[in-house]
């Protein structure tokens, strides 16, 4: 609307809705968000619609200007909506709305402390930090405050539901077997320390900004390249966000040392009536890989109907 007009009681209307909902994001001191975004915006708002509500599209005279905003405010958004596996959710415009790539890191104990100490990282693990402060105990009440916070999105109870088939093929394996220790009972999600992979890469990189491309394959890889982690060490489990046009979300397993696990997809429909703390893996469909329970050839695992 303020592109197109040229002043008068629709950009009027149009910067007052703004306005609002800027002042309404800033005002809320929201978690994680850069709040000089929402002023930065209030501020354009005013001076390029407001202030020069009379200087229309057809003004742009430079060819190189205009290729750039078609570029930045046309196609990147086009493409990284269609195509959010390969674009960013920050210049593809789909913000913090509950649907961007994100991830969990699974790591048998004293994993992340072995990132810690054999990397050059730009901070300590977050246990470390957290204990330094407050104490031993507190860590665990504040890993799972970021845990409940990601659970409130689609995505992070898309997460859940395909939790249990991160380790579904450990389950007869023996947590001795993976230390090179002797048999014992079969893995499972109680031998892991399950970490979002925003603190992971904000410990590695320095920087996160909510992106899951952040901490995918490529910085597990370093990882990897580092520590040489045994089979079954660390895994991650990794969800693409939901393209315009499709029903569904893609999600994936990958072992630090021996790669790809499991893979499939879920539909965001399944998981609307999910309650937060569920960890259902009859709410995802498995396509690829072993997945454990019931394997990826076992018709009974994840929902195929509609």
């Amino acid at each position: 609307m303020l592109l197109f007009s040229s002043g008068g009681i629709t950009t009027t209307v149009a910067l007052v809705v703004m306005v609002a909902f800027h002042l309404a994001i800033l005002t809320s001191f929201p978690l994680g968000v850069p709040l000089e975004w929402n002023v930065f915006f209030i501020y354009s708002g005013l001076v390029l619609f407001g202030v020069h509500a009379d200087v229309p599209v057809t003004a742009i005279t430079s060819p190189l200007l205009m290729v750039l905003l078609v570029v930045s405010l046309v196609v990147l958004p086009v493409v990284g909506n269609l195509r959010p596996d390969k674009v960013s959710f920050l210049p593809s415009m789909r913000y913090y709305a509950g649907n961007w790539a994100t991830g969990l890191w699974l790591l048998r104990p004293g994993m992340l402390e072995r990132i810690d100490d054999t990397m050059v990282t730009s901070a300590r693990t977050p246990r470390r930090q957290v204990e330094r402060l407050y104490g031993p105990g507190v860590f665990e009440g504040v890993l799972g405050r970021t845990q409940a916070f990601r659970s409130m999105h689609l995505h992070g109870r898309a997460l859940n539901a395909a939790l249990p088939l991160a380790v579904g093929d450990l389950a007869g394996a023996g947590a001795g077997d993976l230390a090179g220790a002797g048999a014992g009972a079969g893995v499972s999600l109680d031998d892991y320390e399950i970490v979002d992979g925003e603190l992971v890469a904000g410990m590695v990189l320095g920087w996160n900004f909510g992106d899951g491309h952040l901490h995918n394959e490529q910085l597990l890889a370093a990882v990897q390249r580092a520590c040489n982690f045994s089979p079954g060490d660390v895994r991650c489990l990794m969800l693409e966000s939901q393209p315009m046009g499709s029903p569904s979300l893609a999600w994936r397993v990958v072992d630090a040392a021996s790669g790809p696990v499991v893979s499939g997809t879920v539909r965001a429909a399944d998981l609307l009536d999910a309650q937060p703390w569920e960890q259902d893996p009859s709410r995802v469909q498995v396509t690829g890989g072993a997945g454990g329970a019931g394997g990826a050839g076992d018709s009974n695992v994840g929902k195929t109907d509609g």
